[in-house]
């Protein structure tokens, strides 16, 4: 299921970008034109454009909203669920009509891959785009006249989930190493920051420009060898004085264990580190990872100990004690075992589509090969890793 929103600019052709004229003959999708009036869309159906739009709405009023608006979106919402479609509208795609922003936001919303195209920008268009025009493009698709239905049902608890998948695919992005993408992810979490800020401001709680005035002033604080008078040799000492002048700071002061503070909702390898990380600050510490090592043996000999006694409870506390020691091998070999085992999962999930690949290969299916095979198979991929 995918979705294209293309913003044709002034319509002219001289504006047209490659991308653009790509994303409209794309095989497979619908194609949908906000009017034919725009000279650009009757070059596009010429035959040198060669582009051919299934509908067009130009009977719906500019600017329209409710019913009217939703006969344009509801067609293209269809084709986008049957397989893909494409919308060309005037000017900018998202922020000059409100079917268009309806459209996005309803697709995304059930889960329809959506892509936003703009034709090469102007510099008086730069100030649509800062900040100030995505709090702006909040506040309008939450205004109860004319807003967007589902963002009007929304809650800081109905999106929490929506932060955190958010903040995965920004970390995905990065693991990927493709500016764009990452630059999409940020404005995708960005934009959940600007949605918690909107509905509390309208709770009358705090504004987007509470949320921004407190981290300056965090930071600010909390770097005094740069604002302040402090010297600091290294980066250690800027971490030191980092968790005492958090300690010291309004709504920490009832945080009487040095571990407080640490977020329940953290996988629990991350929380793990964390907490290491913390006692060893106050000495509670193995001194040599072979130390570590010795004691990952102890675990593992008492959680077979309680495997041979058939108590399965009890052999679950010995594998989160295995775990936790494992965790302190990372941490002292400096590796981070969140992103340890993440990359061994993704090692993983490459040789077994190695196994895959030679199965179809052969003209069978994965029942069909033998257990040896599979494993002398696996061998072969981890080779070629």
């Amino acid at each position: 299921m995918t979705l294209t929103i293309i913003g044709l600019g002034n319509g002219l052709r001289d504006g047209l970008t490659l991308g653009a004229l790509d994303a409209l003959r794309q095989a497979g999708a619908r194609r949908f034109a906000r009017s034919r009036a725009l000279p650009l869309i009757g070059w596009l159906e010429s035959p040198e454009g060669g582009v051919v739009f299934d509908a067009a709405f130009d009977s719906v009023p500019a600017g329209a909203t409710g019913e009217p608006a939703l006969a344009i979106v509801h067609p293209i919402l269809e084709a986008a669920r049957a397989g893909g479609a494409v919308y060309a509208v005037p000017g900018d795609p998202l922020l000059d009509e409100n079917a268009s922003l309806l459209l996005w936001t309803l697709a995304r919303g059930e889960g329809i891959d959506v892509r936003v195209i703009r034709l090469a920008r102007r510099a008086e268009d730069d100030a649509r785009y800062g900040f100030d025009a995505l709090v702006a493009l909040m506040s309008r698709l939450r205004n109860p006249e004319g807003g967007c239905p589902w963002d009007l049902e929304q809650t800081s608890r109905t999106i929490r989930r929506h932060v955190i998948e958010e903040a995965y695919e920004v970390a995905e992005a990065i693991d990927s190493g493709v500016p764009d993408k990452l630059s999409e992810e940020l404005g995708d979490l960005l934009l959940q920051v600007v949605f918690h800020a909107q509905m509390a401001s309208e709770l009358g709680e705090f504004s987007v420009d509470d949320v921004t005035q407190n981290i300056v002033e965090k930071l600010v604080r909390r770097h005094p060898h740069v604002f302040g008078s402090v010297s600091v040799e290294n980066s250690e000492e800027v971490l030191t004085n980092w968790e005492a002048i958090k300690r010291k700071e309004k709504g920490n002061e009832d945080r009487k264990s040095i571990l407080d503070g640490i977020p329940m909702d953290l996988p629990a390898l991350m929380r793990a580190l964390e907490v290491s990380k913390r006692v060893v600050k106050v000495g509670f510490e193995w001194p040599t990872v072979m130390e570590v090592l010795d004691k990952v043996d102890e675990e593992i000999a008492e959680m077979r100990a309680e495997i041979a006694a058939g108590d399965t409870a009890r052999a679950g506390e010995e594998l989160g004690d295995l775990l936790f020691t494992l965790v302190n091998v990372g941490r002292q070999l400096k590796v981070d075992p969140e992103e340890s085992l993440r990359a061994m999962t993704l090692r993983f999930a490459n040789r077994f589509r190695y196994i895959e690949r030679h199965a179809e290969a052969t003209g069978r299916t994965l029942k069909d090969l033998t257990l040896e095979e599979m494993e002398a198979v696996w061998a072969q991929a981890k080779r070629e890793q």
